[in-house]
């Protein structure tokens, strides 16, 4: 699967495969971080493609907002979501493997 092709595999003491663990980069509250409250329907990851402009970036949401966070898509109707618009310190690198990332969008 192509997430999983910059991620390390190691090998146990059985000589067993298994892919590392990633860490993901931590988002720490900001000026510029957009706040939304959530409705009905909203999914992170339309969200991402708003902003980011891919849905593949949902996790970026996820992060941010982890004490919401319960392994779905769907955000919790009422509840106030932060979306990082300024990810040039912690995330830039890490989203593109180094190269640069686009400006946030948003409407």
């Amino acid at each position: 699967m192509a997430r999983y092709k910059d991620t390390i595999i190691r090998k146990d003491k059985n000589f067993q495969r298994y892919l590392s663990t990633e860490e993901y980069p931590i988002f720490t509250k900001k000026d510029t971080d957009v706040l939304i409250v959530g409705k009905y329907g909203q999914r992170m990851d339309t969200l991402a493609n708003q902003y980011y402009g891919s849905p593949e970036l949902w996790w970026i949401i996820a992060r941010a907002n982890s004490e919401l966070f319960d392994g779905g898509l769907h955000l919790k109707t009422g509840k106030e979501y932060r979306i990082p618009t300024d990810l040039s310190e912690t995330g830039e690198e890490f989203i593109t493997g180094g190269g640069q990332i686009g400006n946030v969008t948003g409407s």
